[in-house]
């Protein structure tokens, strides 16, 4: 069985292969779409408030719980298409469920993924955000949590 994924002799993940992997799935024909698709105001006022560097540490997070441990129980269906930029980058960079980490990252499915591995996926969700959020400020930005109502009285 061949392994994809690129580190380094230490166990990280090597950068420059990253990327380069990061470049196909960026063009592979499903992954594509979450490479156009809109952010929502909710997504966009979520990224803002964490900031690049919180959103670092949720998306590492996120892919411990939702693709870290061996079987899931809802493999298959444990990362929602939309709700935070975190879940469109998983799509967009395969990082989604097992199945997909094994077809495009040649990581097999049924083991825990290690820390190295873990590394390598949660580089690619990085190098997504920032493709898609150049402009996001490393800290986070006071922002509402719900979007404001234009035009409303307070009359029925």
């Amino acid at each position: 069985h061949q392994v994809w994924y690129p580190m380094v002799e230490n166990g990280d993940a090597d950068i420059a292969e990253c990327k380069k992997r990061f470049r196909a799935l960026k063009n592979e024909y499903i992954r594509h779409h979450f490479w156009h698709t809109v952010f929502s105001d909710r997504e966009m006022r979520h990224a803002l408030r964490k900031g690049r560097a919180l959103l670092r540490q949720a998306a590492f997070r996120r892919l411990q719980v939702s693709v870290g441990r061996a079987n899931h129980p809802a493999e298959g269906r444990q990362t929602p298409f939309s709700g935070t930029v975190i879940l469109h980058a998983q799509h967009a960079v395969a990082a989604c469920c097992r199945k997909c980490i094994e077809y495009w990252h040649g990581i097999p499915a049924g083991e825990a993924l290690d820390q190295g591995e873990l590394a390598y996926l949660h580089e690619l969700v990085m190098l997504y955000i920032a493709a898609r959020l150049p402009d996001l400020p490393d800290g986070p930005t006071k922002v509402p949590r719900h979007a404001q109502r234009m035009g409303t009285t307070s009359g029925h």
